[in-house]
This record gives structure tokens, C-alpha cells and sequence, in this order.
């Protein structure tokens, strides 16, 4: 390297190598030891040193939000499955019943599997949405509210919702 650029570099010193910190005497070499390393400051003085040993929080970004919203997502997503297949299921139930027996029972397990789809379809990504609208979380609003519009979008190709509201009302009642 030439000369030039070794002083116009700051905190090097000429020789070369790192940076040193400034000794007692004001000067940034270090006395050297007779096998050429620099001395180590003893135990004591090392306590003395006025170093923190607490720990910095460097980063305070809150973590349950997103816990949150991955068990939303996950009651939207399992719990739409899981009830549109029973609800499916206890439809094909009642279809291939025999006509003489009596239909009640499956009627209202059918209603309350329909409301439980109602539920997780709508009702979780419509409470996801709405929170991330509060705490000012713009993607995990818009993502929310896609799932809501998709979900209700499926649900109600079936039936028109006062439809749905019948179905589960008469269901449920008797």
C-alpha cells in the first residue's frame, strides 16, 4: 500500500494492523511485551471498567400479533373444511334415509354443522380483519379481508344468507 493511502485512512495506525484504543498515556499504540503482544489489563482493573453487563433490547417488536393471526387463519381455513365436510356428510345422511324414519335428528346436527361453517367462514377472517384494522396492520387487513370475500363469495354461491339464516334456524328450532 502506498504511503498516501495509509494516512489518509483515520484510526490506523501507521504500522498497519487494527485500530487500537488509546492507552493511559493518550497515545493509541499499546506498550508491547517482549514476544511482541499487548498486555492484558488485570482481572481487577477489568471489573472497574465501568462496562454495562445488562443487557439491550435491540429489537421490541411484539410477536402475538401474528400468533393471533396464524390461529384466525388456521380456524378459517380447518374449521370452513371440517364443517362443510360434516355438513356434507349429514346431507348425504338425510338424502339417503328411508322415507318412514324420522328426519329431526339430522335435520338439527345439519343446522348446527351449517352454523358452525357460517362461523368459521365469516366470523374468523371478519374478526382478523377487524383487528388488524386497529392495530394499523395494513397487509394483514387486506389478506384478511380477501378471505372474507372469498369465503363469502363460496357460502352464499349456495343460498342467497337470509336463506342460510332460515336453514339454520329451522334446523336448529325443530
Amino acid at each position: 500500500m502506498s504511503p498516501k493511502k495509509k494516512a489518509k485512512r483515520p484510526g490506523r495506525p501507521a504500522g498497519g494492523g487494527p485500530p487500537q484504543a488509546p492507552t493511559a498515556s493518550g497515545s493509541r499504540t499499546a506498550p508491547r511485551t517482549t514476544s511482541g503482544e499487548a498486555d492484558a489489563p488485570a482481572p481487577a482493573a477489568a471489573g472497574r471498567s465501568g462496562v454495562s453487563r445488562v443487557p439491550v433490547v435491540l429489537d421490541d417488536r411484539r410477536r402475538w400479533p401474528a400468533a393471533v393471526w396464524t390461529a384466525l387463519a388456521s380456524v378459517w381455513a380447518l374449521g370452513s373444511l371440517v364443517c362443510f365436510v360434516l355438513f356434507l356428510a349429514e346431507g348425504y345422511a338425510l338424502i339417503s334415509q328411508e322415507p318412514g324414519t324420522d328426519a329431526a335428528a339430522g335435520m338439527t346436527a345439519a343446522a348446527w354443522y351449517l352454523l358452525g361453517l357460517v362461523v368459521c367462514a365469516l366470523g374468523a377472517p371478519l374478526a382478523g380483519a377487524v383487528w388488524a384494522a386497529l392495530l394499523r396492520r395494513k397487509v394483514a387487513a387486506v389478506m384478511f379481508v380477501l378471505a372474507l370475500v372469498v369465503s363469502s363469495a363460496a357460502l352464499f354461491s349456495m343460498d342467497t344468507p337470509a336463506g342460510i339464516a332460515a336453514a339454520i334456524g329451522n334446523g336448529i328450532a325443530g
